[in-house]
Protein backbone atom coordinates (compact mmCIF):
# COMPACT_ATOMS: atom_id res chain seq x y z
CA UNK A 1 0.00 0.00 0.00
CA UNK A 2 1.52 3.28 -1.02
CA UNK A 3 1.70 5.93 1.66
CA UNK A 4 0.31 8.50 -0.74
CA UNK A 5 -3.01 6.62 -0.71
CA UNK A 6 -3.20 6.87 3.05
CA UNK A 7 -1.72 10.33 3.43
CA UNK A 8 -4.97 11.68 4.82
CA UNK A 9 -4.93 9.29 7.76
CA UNK A 10 -4.28 12.16 10.14
CA UNK A 11 -7.34 13.90 8.80
CA UNK A 12 -9.30 10.68 9.22
CA UNK A 13 -8.46 10.54 12.92
CA UNK A 14 -9.40 14.18 13.46
CA UNK A 15 -12.65 13.79 11.53
CA UNK A 16 -13.55 10.64 13.40
CA UNK A 17 -12.91 12.26 16.76
CA UNK A 18 -14.95 15.28 15.74
CA UNK A 19 -17.84 13.07 14.67
CA UNK A 20 -17.81 11.02 17.89
CA UNK A 21 -16.63 13.65 20.33
CA UNK A 22 -20.11 14.81 21.30
CA UNK A 23 -20.91 11.30 22.50
CA UNK A 24 -17.61 10.62 24.30
CA UNK A 25 -19.21 10.83 27.74
CA UNK A 26 -21.92 8.30 26.93
CA UNK A 27 -21.35 4.80 28.35
CA UNK A 28 -20.30 2.12 25.85
CA UNK A 29 -23.20 -0.09 24.83
CA UNK A 30 -21.70 -2.85 22.71
CA UNK A 31 -18.12 -1.84 21.92
CA UNK A 32 -15.43 -0.02 23.81
CA UNK A 33 -14.39 3.44 22.67
CA UNK A 34 -11.19 1.91 21.28
CA UNK A 35 -13.11 -0.58 19.15
CA UNK A 36 -15.49 2.14 17.99
CA UNK A 37 -12.56 4.33 16.95
CA UNK A 38 -10.88 1.42 15.14
CA UNK A 39 -14.13 0.71 13.28
CA UNK A 40 -14.38 4.30 12.07
CA UNK A 41 -10.75 4.48 10.94
CA UNK A 42 -11.03 1.09 9.19
CA UNK A 43 -14.05 2.35 7.25
CA UNK A 44 -11.77 4.95 5.65
CA UNK A 45 -8.76 2.69 5.08
CA UNK A 46 -10.40 -0.54 3.93
CA UNK A 47 -11.97 0.51 0.58
CA UNK A 48 -8.64 1.69 -0.90
CA UNK A 49 -6.84 -1.35 0.55
CA UNK A 50 -9.36 -3.82 -0.90
CA UNK A 51 -9.11 -2.20 -4.35
CA UNK A 52 -5.34 -2.64 -4.41
CA UNK A 53 -5.10 -6.02 -2.65
CA UNK A 54 -8.41 -7.86 -3.07
CA UNK A 55 -8.66 -11.13 -1.14
CA UNK A 56 -4.98 -11.00 -0.16
CA UNK A 57 -4.66 -12.18 3.45
CA UNK A 58 -0.86 -11.90 3.44
CA UNK A 59 -0.99 -8.26 2.36
CA UNK A 60 -3.68 -7.57 4.96
CA UNK A 61 -1.46 -9.00 7.71
CA UNK A 62 1.57 -7.01 6.51
CA UNK A 63 -0.49 -3.83 6.42
CA UNK A 64 -1.77 -4.21 9.96
CA UNK A 65 1.71 -5.23 11.16
CA UNK A 66 3.00 -1.98 9.68
CA UNK A 67 0.40 0.01 11.60
CA UNK A 68 1.33 -1.83 14.81
CA UNK A 69 5.02 -1.06 14.15
CA UNK A 70 4.20 2.64 14.00
CA UNK A 71 2.53 2.38 17.40
CA UNK A 72 5.64 0.70 18.82
CA UNK A 73 8.03 3.51 17.84
CA UNK A 74 10.11 4.69 20.78
CA UNK A 75 10.83 8.43 21.14
CA UNK A 76 14.49 7.80 20.35
CA UNK A 77 13.52 6.30 16.97
CA UNK A 78 11.02 9.01 16.03
CA UNK A 79 13.36 10.89 13.68
CA UNK A 80 14.26 7.65 11.84
CA UNK A 81 10.62 6.84 11.21
CA UNK A 82 9.91 10.37 10.05
CA UNK A 83 12.66 9.82 7.48
CA UNK A 84 11.13 6.48 6.53
CA UNK A 85 7.73 8.08 5.95
CA UNK A 86 9.30 10.83 3.84
CA UNK A 87 11.37 8.25 1.97
CA UNK A 88 8.32 6.23 0.93
CA UNK A 89 6.67 9.38 -0.40
CA UNK A 90 9.82 10.51 -2.23
CA UNK A 91 10.29 7.03 -3.71
CA UNK A 92 6.77 7.13 -5.15
CA UNK A 93 7.44 10.55 -6.67
CA UNK A 94 10.68 9.38 -8.26
CA UNK A 95 8.95 6.33 -9.70
CA UNK A 96 6.43 8.64 -11.34
CA UNK A 97 9.19 10.84 -12.77
CA UNK A 98 11.00 7.80 -14.19
CA UNK A 99 7.75 6.65 -15.78
CA UNK A 100 7.62 10.04 -17.50
CA UNK A 101 11.17 9.55 -18.82
CA UNK A 102 13.33 11.39 -16.29
CA UNK A 103 16.70 9.55 -15.94
CA UNK A 104 16.87 9.42 -12.12
CA UNK A 105 18.97 6.77 -10.37
CA UNK A 106 18.00 5.94 -6.77
CA UNK A 107 21.58 5.37 -5.57
CA UNK A 108 22.85 8.65 -7.05
CA UNK A 109 19.84 10.51 -5.70
CA UNK A 110 20.36 9.12 -2.17
CA UNK A 111 24.10 9.89 -2.21
CA UNK A 112 23.44 13.50 -3.16
CA UNK A 113 20.56 13.90 -0.72
CA UNK A 114 22.54 12.44 2.19
CA UNK A 115 25.51 14.70 1.43
CA UNK A 116 23.39 17.85 1.31
CA UNK A 117 21.37 17.07 4.46
CA UNK A 118 24.57 16.17 6.31
CA UNK A 119 26.04 19.58 5.52
CA UNK A 120 28.26 18.58 2.61
CA UNK A 121 28.99 20.68 -0.43
CA UNK A 122 26.15 20.94 -2.94
CA UNK A 123 27.10 19.94 -6.46
CA UNK A 124 24.76 22.59 -7.82
CA UNK A 125 22.66 25.49 -6.59
CA UNK A 126 18.89 25.22 -6.28
CA UNK A 127 18.57 27.55 -9.28
CA UNK A 128 20.87 25.33 -11.33
CA UNK A 129 18.94 22.25 -10.22
CA UNK A 130 15.66 23.76 -11.38
CA UNK A 131 17.22 24.67 -14.73
CA UNK A 132 18.48 21.09 -15.12
CA UNK A 133 15.00 19.67 -14.47
CA UNK A 134 13.49 22.20 -16.89
CA UNK A 135 16.07 21.21 -19.51
CA UNK A 136 15.21 17.52 -19.16
CA UNK A 137 11.50 18.33 -19.30
CA UNK A 138 12.03 20.27 -22.54
CA UNK A 139 14.04 17.43 -24.09
CA UNK A 140 11.39 14.90 -23.10
CA UNK A 141 8.69 17.12 -24.56
CA UNK A 142 10.55 17.37 -27.88
CA UNK A 143 11.04 13.61 -28.01
CA UNK A 144 7.36 13.02 -27.20
CA UNK A 145 6.28 15.47 -29.92
CA UNK A 146 8.44 13.64 -32.43
CA UNK A 147 6.82 10.32 -31.46
CA UNK A 148 3.32 11.76 -31.78
CA UNK A 149 4.13 13.25 -35.16
CA UNK A 150 5.64 9.97 -36.35
CA UNK A 151 2.46 8.17 -35.31
CA UNK A 152 0.28 10.55 -37.34
CA UNK A 153 2.59 10.39 -40.37
CA UNK A 154 2.45 6.60 -40.26
CA UNK A 155 -1.35 6.65 -40.23
CA UNK A 156 -1.51 9.17 -43.04
CA UNK A 157 0.60 6.84 -45.18
CA UNK A 158 -1.81 3.93 -44.83
CA UNK A 159 -4.25 3.14 -47.64
CA UNK A 160 -7.76 4.35 -46.89
CA UNK A 161 -6.76 7.08 -44.45
CA UNK A 162 -7.79 10.58 -45.52
CA UNK A 163 -6.58 13.95 -44.24
CA UNK A 164 -8.66 17.09 -43.87
CA UNK A 165 -7.29 20.67 -44.10
CA UNK A 166 -7.57 20.96 -40.30
CA UNK A 167 -5.09 18.10 -39.88
CA UNK A 168 -7.70 15.53 -38.81
CA UNK A 169 -7.11 12.05 -40.23
CA UNK A 170 -9.97 9.59 -40.65
CA UNK A 171 -10.56 6.09 -41.94
CA UNK A 172 -13.97 4.73 -42.90
CA UNK A 173 -14.36 1.27 -41.42
CA UNK A 174 -18.09 1.02 -42.10
CA UNK A 175 -20.16 3.63 -43.92
CA UNK A 176 -23.52 4.52 -42.44
CA UNK A 177 -26.73 5.77 -43.99
CA UNK A 178 -28.85 8.87 -43.65
CA UNK A 179 -28.11 12.45 -42.68
CA UNK A 180 -24.89 13.66 -41.14
CA UNK A 181 -25.09 15.35 -37.72
CA UNK A 182 -24.55 19.08 -37.36
CA UNK A 183 -22.85 20.93 -34.54
CA UNK A 184 -26.28 21.64 -33.05
CA UNK A 185 -27.27 17.97 -32.84
CA UNK A 186 -27.01 15.49 -30.01
CA UNK A 187 -25.67 12.09 -30.98
CA UNK A 188 -25.61 8.59 -29.55
CA UNK A 189 -22.24 6.89 -30.00
CA UNK A 190 -19.99 4.00 -29.07
CA UNK A 191 -16.26 4.68 -28.96
CA UNK A 192 -12.84 3.58 -27.80
CA UNK A 193 -10.11 6.18 -27.30
CA UNK A 194 -6.43 5.26 -27.38
CA UNK A 195 -3.10 7.04 -27.16
CA UNK A 196 -0.49 6.64 -29.88
CA UNK A 197 1.10 3.74 -28.00
CA UNK A 198 -2.20 1.85 -27.93
CA UNK A 199 -3.10 2.61 -24.31
CA UNK A 200 -6.89 2.79 -23.92
CA UNK A 201 -7.80 5.92 -21.92
CA UNK A 202 -11.57 5.82 -22.37
CA UNK A 203 -14.21 3.49 -23.80
CA UNK A 204 -17.99 3.08 -23.75
CA UNK A 205 -17.53 -0.72 -23.50
CA UNK A 206 -20.74 -1.57 -25.35
CA UNK A 207 -22.93 0.99 -23.60
CA UNK A 208 -23.72 3.87 -25.91
CA UNK A 209 -23.57 7.44 -24.64
CA UNK A 210 -25.26 10.64 -25.77
CA UNK A 211 -23.71 14.08 -25.96
CA UNK A 212 -23.95 17.30 -27.98
CA UNK A 213 -21.69 17.37 -31.02
CA UNK A 214 -20.42 20.88 -30.32
CA UNK A 215 -19.46 20.04 -26.74
CA UNK A 216 -16.48 17.86 -27.69
CA UNK A 217 -12.85 18.40 -28.60
CA UNK A 218 -12.49 19.87 -32.09
CA UNK A 219 -11.22 16.73 -33.80
CA UNK A 220 -14.02 14.56 -32.42
CA UNK A 221 -16.67 17.12 -33.40
CA UNK A 222 -15.28 17.43 -36.91
CA UNK A 223 -15.07 13.67 -37.30
CA UNK A 224 -18.64 13.08 -36.11
CA UNK A 225 -20.00 15.52 -38.68
CA UNK A 226 -18.49 13.36 -41.44
CA UNK A 227 -20.39 10.28 -40.29
CA UNK A 228 -23.87 8.84 -40.84
CA UNK A 229 -25.90 6.64 -38.45
CA UNK A 230 -24.64 3.07 -38.38
CA UNK A 231 -21.19 4.06 -39.56
CA UNK A 232 -17.90 3.37 -37.83
CA UNK A 233 -14.88 5.61 -38.39
CA UNK A 234 -11.40 5.71 -36.99
CA UNK A 235 -10.30 9.24 -36.14
CA UNK A 236 -6.66 10.22 -35.69
CA UNK A 237 -6.70 13.54 -33.86
CA UNK A 238 -3.58 15.75 -33.64
CA UNK A 239 -2.90 17.39 -30.30
CA UNK A 240 -4.04 20.81 -31.48
CA UNK A 241 -7.48 19.34 -32.28
CA UNK A 242 -7.53 17.38 -29.02
CA UNK A 243 -6.42 18.41 -25.54
CA UNK A 244 -3.38 20.39 -26.65
CA UNK A 245 -0.55 21.20 -24.28
CA UNK A 246 -2.75 20.94 -21.20
CA UNK A 247 -3.56 17.24 -21.67
CA UNK A 248 -6.44 15.80 -19.66
CA UNK A 249 -6.02 14.50 -16.11
CA UNK A 250 -3.61 11.63 -15.56
CA UNK A 251 -4.68 9.67 -18.63
CA UNK A 252 -3.93 11.99 -21.55
CA UNK A 253 -0.47 13.64 -21.46
CA UNK A 254 0.25 17.08 -22.90
CA UNK A 255 0.67 17.09 -26.68
CA UNK A 256 -0.90 13.67 -27.16
CA UNK A 257 -2.29 12.51 -30.49
CA UNK A 258 -5.53 10.57 -30.06
CA UNK A 259 -6.84 7.48 -31.83
CA UNK A 260 -10.63 7.03 -31.64
CA UNK A 261 -12.73 4.26 -33.12
CA UNK A 262 -16.26 5.69 -33.22
CA UNK A 263 -19.65 4.23 -34.15
CA UNK A 264 -22.45 6.73 -34.70
CA UNK A 265 -25.45 4.84 -33.37
CA UNK A 266 -27.98 7.57 -34.08
CA UNK A 267 -28.76 11.26 -34.17
CA UNK A 268 -30.99 12.01 -31.21
CA UNK A 269 -34.19 13.81 -32.14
Amino acid sequence: MKLTRLRASGVIIVAAIASTGAQAAEPAIADSTSTAMATIVASYLQPAFERQYPADDTARQMFTDGIAKAFAIEPADEVYYQGLAQGLNIRDNLEQLRAEGYPIDNASFLDALRSILNGGNQAMTVEAAKKQMDKVATELSKAERAEQEAFLVAQEGREGVQKLPSGLLFEVLTEGEGAQPTAQDTVEVLYTGKLADGTVFDATEGNSVKFPVKGLIKGFTEGLMLMRPGGTYRLFIPSELGYGERGAGNDIPPGAALDFTVTLVDIVK
